[in-house]
């Protein structure tokens, strides 16, 4: 194995006093960040869903947040009846692996993150907190289906739009385009496929995600001198509706039309769905899935790890099918602050 792979992170240290995998709860991590205060009131709706599942005694509900914030989120508990344990936890930047090495110090079995740009329905947290008997090694992830998550959009996609509106976005996913040089990449090649598509296949075009030339190879370790492996970067995790502002605005269009089928109970189930790389802003795992991660490599960030230990493992996540998610946009998608006022102001 490469020594990528064992790089040792030493900022993880599980905590003695800590009886891990002892409570067999839950723990919902949520990822507030003063840097983007602008989030708080889209925050606040993640929190109104989640004071209202049924599974409050399966829980531990923690906010992670500079001061500013924890103060802001002080008053939003004020008068509020809240029935599940509730914690705070200070810090004193935005670092993000800051606060999953924190939220990894719980002797809850499971750990989710949230992070403060996502949304789902409380009767999606009820279906996940009531099926985390299904993770495993094969599946040691339970994601719902977001906007434009990784691979999820397209079954975000097929689930949520009906008739012309599926139509409608299958044509943007068309005549969008990856950034050529995202990652000092070479994307030509993707561009080309997703031109010389006659209608949107999200099967076909994550198939050949697998296999297409971008030029990883550039990409060299400094520390090393050696190749990094490819999915580390999530070179290959890339799609039309990571960057189009077009295609999100579209989605944010559909959300506000059809709030009572996003918000409403449906039939739920689980489903895989492979792709080369995924990402999700709530994540659902095993606190001793998690913790295996942590090793892999540091970069600031916890998916390119989560990614390297299942194609390690050959693991899969399982995806909640009408489960519907918001992810308001990627840092790298064109609009971000518009498309993230445009949700927070309709919501």
């Amino acid at each position: 194995m490469s020594d990528f792979f064992k790089t040792q992170n030493q900022l993880f240290i599980p905590d003695p006093n800590i009886q891990f995998n002892s409570v067999d709860k839950l723990q919902i991590n949520l990822y507030s960040c003063s840097s983007k205060n602008s989030r708080f009131k889209f925050s606040t709706r993640i929190m109104d869903e989640l004071c209202e599942i049924k599974n409050k005694d399966k829980v531990v509900v923690c906010i992670h947040a500079e001061p500013e914030l924890l103060n802001l989120w002080s008053q939003y508990f004020i008068g509020k009846n809240v029935d599940f344990e509730l914690k705070f936890y200070q810090h004193q930047n935005p670092w993000y692996l800051a606060r999953t090495y924190t939220a990894l110090q719980t002797p809850c079995k499971y750990t989710c993150k949230v992070d403060d740009d996502a949304l789902i329905s409380r009767h999606v947290w009820d279906y996940m907190i009531e099926n985390l008997d299904k993770l495993s090694e094969k599946n040691p992830v339970i994601a719902p289906i977001f906007t434009n998550g990784i691979p999820s959009a397209e079954l975000f996609a097929e689930d949520f739009l009906d008739g012309d509106d599926l139509e409608k976005l299958h044509e943007l996913f068309l005549s969008g385009r990856i950034a050529v040089n995202q990652w000092n990449l070479d994307y030509s090649e993707v561009n080309d496929k997703i031109a010389s598509m006659d209608k949107w296949d999200g099967r076909e075009y994550w198939d050949y995600m697998e296999t297409a030339d971008i030029k990883w190879e550039r990409q060299i370790d400094p520390a090393t001198g050696e190749l990094i492996p490819w999915t580390y970067f999530g070179v290959r995790g890339v799609h039309p509706a990571r960057f189009s502002k077009e295609i999100n605005m579209f989605l944010a269009d559909a959300f506000i039309k059809n709030k009572e089928k996003f918000f409403g109970k449906n039939e739920y189930s689980l489903e895989e769905y492979h792709a080369p790389y995924w990402t999700n802003n709530i994540v659902v795992a095993t606190t001793d899935f998690w913790i295996k991660t942590l090793p892999i490599h540091n970069d600031g960030w916890d998916e390119g790890n989560m990614n390297l230990r299942m194609l390690m493992d050959e693991s899969r996540v399982l995806y909640v099918r009408n489960g519907f998610g918001i992810h308001m946009a990627y840092g790298m998608t064109e609009g971000q602050a518009e498309i993230e006022r445009y949700y927070t102001e309709n919501l």
